[in-house]
């Protein structure tokens, strides 16, 4: 399986539409030092291309929607918003710690994205509850959890 395959496989989610940003639109946010961007739904199925282009670094950049149809996800993610001299070590030192199954990278902004990744697809409820937990173990209360709800409420939801 090629890596952009396996790519796929993994951070897969709703294949009817997704979310993009335009990089022009980006600044820095000089009262947080967040770099910030003009994010659109493309409202259309997202394609292997998409996945193709976001790996090798082809604008726009692609924003997976965690859950699915079925109101289920396979991964799902803590996004810390915080920038000024993040100790990315320090964070992987206390995952390491309590043992956690957790995936951390930095963040375009130097934040951190915590990844919770799971074998088979579970109910969004689950993923976000855990994602709720975990967050407040690692100390980061008020960070930003994706899986955002719980189920879809429409064919158009996302």
């Amino acid at each position: 399986m090629t890596m952009e395959k396996r790519f796929v496989e993994i951070f897969t989610g709703l294949k009817r539409d997704y979310g993009y940003a335009d990089p022009q639109s980006a600044y820095k946010d000089p009262s947080t030092g967040k770099l910030k961007i003009e994010h659109f739904w493309a409202k259309k199925p997202v394609t292997e291309q998409d996945y193709e282009n976001h790996l090798k670094g082809v604008e726009p950049t692609l924003g997976i929607i965690p859950i699915n149809d079925n109101n289920q996800c396979i991964w799902g993610c803590i996004d810390v918003d915080s920038y000024a001299g993040f100790d990315h070590k320090k964070l992987l030192s206390k995952i390491k710690v309590l043992n956690l199954p957790l995936v951390v990278c930095r963040s375009k902004s130097g934040g951190a994205h915590i990844f919770l990744f799971s074998q088979k697809f579970i109910e969004a409820k689950i993923m976000r509850d855990k994602l709720l937990e975990i967050r407040a173990i690692l100390g980061f209360a008020n960070a930003e959890v994706f899986q955002k709800q719980i189920e879809l409420k429409s064919e158009e939801d996302t």
